[in-house]
């Protein structure tokens, strides 16, 4: 995509909450001809939201993305969380000890992708993302507030975060 392209950007990506999309959409990806193989390699290819997903590598991806894997490191309540998931794991205090691994691919990834959206995105434009926290180990993670913050890193103003009330 062409830089400086769009007036807007709305995304709800996959959240950070172990749904395997690849699974759930099965059936109708199996209509469309995707045979195993490229299933298990389309699970791959996206966003890691599954502990099935191995870890990426996103300078080999792309290299203009360095901005955003410093961002990304430089976001301390989530250095806080992949440090205190990989204690639960060396503890064997998770239910899957693969969870570390994709919660950091996620939001390293996210970055990525927050980086993308504001290449493309015209000067002053608008950028809407749905999303949900969520909770591993007893932790919450805010994936709001680690996203808002990284994106801000990375260029945008963050104006306001919308929150649902529980149970809606």
């Amino acid at each position: 995509m062409k830089d400086n392209s769009y007036d807007a950007v709305i995304t709800s990506p996959p959240y950070c909450n172990r749904y395997d999309y690849t699974r759930t959409y099965a059936l109708e990806l199996a209509l469309l001809g995707v045979n195993e193989e490229a299933l298990l390699e389309l699970r791959q290819q996206m966003l890691s939201c599954t502990v099935e997903n191995r870890a990426k590598d996103l300078l080999g991806m792309n290299p203009r993305w360095e901005t955003a894997i410093a961002a990304a490191d430089r976001q301390e309540l989530l250095q806080a969380i992949l440090k205190y998931l990989e204690e639960q794991k060396e503890k064997d205090l998770l239910n899957n000890n693969g969870i570390p691994r994709m919660v950091r691919g996620y939001f390293y990834e996210m970055a990525c992708i927050i980086k993308e959206c504001f290449r493309v995105m015209k000067s002053g434009a608008r950028f809407f993302m749905v999303n949900d926290n969520v909770r591993y180990a007893g932790a919450s993670i805010s994936v709001d507030m680690i996203l808002s913050d990284i994106a801000e890193k990375l260029g945008f103003c963050v104006e306001s975060i919308l929150v649902l009330p529980n149970g809606i």
